[in-house]
């Protein structure tokens, strides 16, 4: 306190004005700037810890411990992470203390859950696993996975001295992911423990991108056992019968048993790219995959032999799909379906024609919003030798041109005479053995 008064006239107005700072995005960035020494110290983070003393804060000095023990423990500092955890759960202990039987701030609850899942993080990673999972879910009870929402609510209030129920969310998370990998505990047991995270932490996306990677894995590892299977009886069946047998229909019936799975696992990872971006580079281009492939069965051909109407649900479960990604296509930010371009581009022609409808949708919302970028991925299609593939670019950016302003209109118009130009010169063979030739540069009615 006789520190701070050289700075400011009264406590309470440092505190105000420490508390001010540390809630801008200035103070973190610079964080991220500095690294630590070899001993897991770091200058700056002492600096804040004293002012936090100085302003009296403990959940600001608590917050700072578990980031440096959080860090230290990722670059294999333990001890200096087991150190710094201690001192954060002290700080806080020292805020309940405090509170005399009060609600504890957000932050605070929030922390605490955290604290011990980076103690548990820290055992696991020691190899101390049955100590890890322990701690994670000591207090958590079974029945929770079989709680309603209704039921999880109450019980979560119930805490709410302890730590919200995101943060209860986060450490059943990383339960379920370790029991997962280690086969402790069945499939139907995971899926429910999954479905507990997401009711009790909704708008989480990490916590439905890992739920879609395990209904993907579910999907993969059935399909094959079925595969297997099917390779089996047909190895063990006459020449005669094999003849019979169609492979088109087999797959159908494979994907038509797992269907369900797929439906799921595509849901969850387009919510969790609506929720942020962090897992766009394996979550999207999985989710398009499986749409992309999945629509395509079962519809080059509809005389496949179909006795059991395996292909009338096929198609209902297809036309379900596509519904999802048309609402998709306008929830998830365009700059996301920006880095999968290739992918889309492939499969603009699709004998699946609800797909093809999809497929021109998300590249017209991406040309629209970002069309000076995009234009030199997508502007070939315009030009393919293929005549679908060409009708279908025309119609594409016809179709992006209507939501541009007329500056932005013009420019792709006038963009086909550059692309003309360039392809001249590729297909451009000289005359003569001359290292130069005179080239007419074109004329273009609206500046690029």
């Amino acid at each position: 306190e006789c520190s701070s008064s050289l700075f400011f006239d009264d406590q309470s107005k440092f505190q105000e004005s420490f508390i001010k700072v540390v809630s801008s995005d200035q103070w973190k960035e610079r964080l991220d700037l500095s690294t630590p020494d070899i001993t897991g110290s770091n200058t700056i983070l002492n600096t804040r810890l004293a002012l936090a003393r100085m302003a009296k804060q403990p959940t600001i000095e608590g917050s700072m411990w578990l980031n440096i023990g959080k860090a230290a423990r990722k670059g294999g500092l333990y001890q200096v992470a087991e150190h710094s955890l201690t001192r954060a759960n002290a700080s806080f202990c020292k805020l309940m203390k405090a509170s005399m039987g009060n609600a504890l701030p957000s932050l605070a609850r929030e922390s605490i859950g955290n604290i011990k899942l980076q103690v548990a993080k820290l055992k696991h990673d020691i190899g101390e696993s049955i100590t890890a999972l322990k701690l994670i879910e000591d207090d958590i009870p079974a029945s929770i996975f079989l709680m309603d929402e209704k039921q999880l609510n109450s019980y979560v209030s119930s805490r709410t001295a302890d730590e919200s129920g995101e943060a209860v969310a986060r450490r059943i998370l990383q339960a379920t992911e370790w029991m997962g990998c280690d086969g402790i505990k069945s499939s139907s047991e995971i899926k429910d423990r999954y479905e507990t995270v997401l009711k009790l932490a909704p708008r989480w996306d990490k916590a439905h991108f890992n739920y879609a990677k395990f209904l993907d894995s579910l999907f993969e590892t059935r399909k094959k056992q079925m595969t297997d299977k099917t390779k089996e009886e047909y190895n063990n069946m006459s020449e005669r019968q094999k003849q019979e047998v169609d492979p088109r229909a087999v797959d159908v019936r494979i994907i038509g048993a797992l269907v369900e799975y797929l439906l799921d696992s595509v849901k969850h990872y387009g919510i969790a790219l609506q929720l942020g971006q962090k897992h766009c580079y394996q979550a999207l281009p999985r989710m398009l995959a499986m749409w992309l492939e999945f629509t395509s069965l079962g519809t080059e051909d509809d005389n496949i032999k179909d006795d059991s109407g395996q292909n009338a649900h096929l198609k209902e479960y297809q036309e379900l799909m596509n519904k999802a990604i048309e609402d998709f296509a306008s929830e998830i930010p365009e700059h996301l379906f920006y880095t999968a371009l290739p992918q889309l581009l492939s499969r603009v022609v699709h004998n699946n024609v609800e797909t093809s409808a999809n497929v021109a949708l998300i590249l017209r919302n991406v040309i629209a919003k970002y069309p000076h970028q995009s234009l030199w991925s997508c502007g070939w299609l315009r030009f393919s030798k293929s005549e679908e593939k060409k009708k279908a670019g025309v119609e594409i950016f016809l179709g992006a041109m209507t939501m541009l302003r007329k500056s932005d209109r013009d420019m792709l118009d006038t963009s086909q005479t550059l692309f003309r130009f360039l392809i001249s010169i590729a297909a451009f063979v000289p005359k003569t053995n001359n290292s130069c030739v005179k080239m007419k540069n074109p004329k273009f009615e609206t500046e690029l």
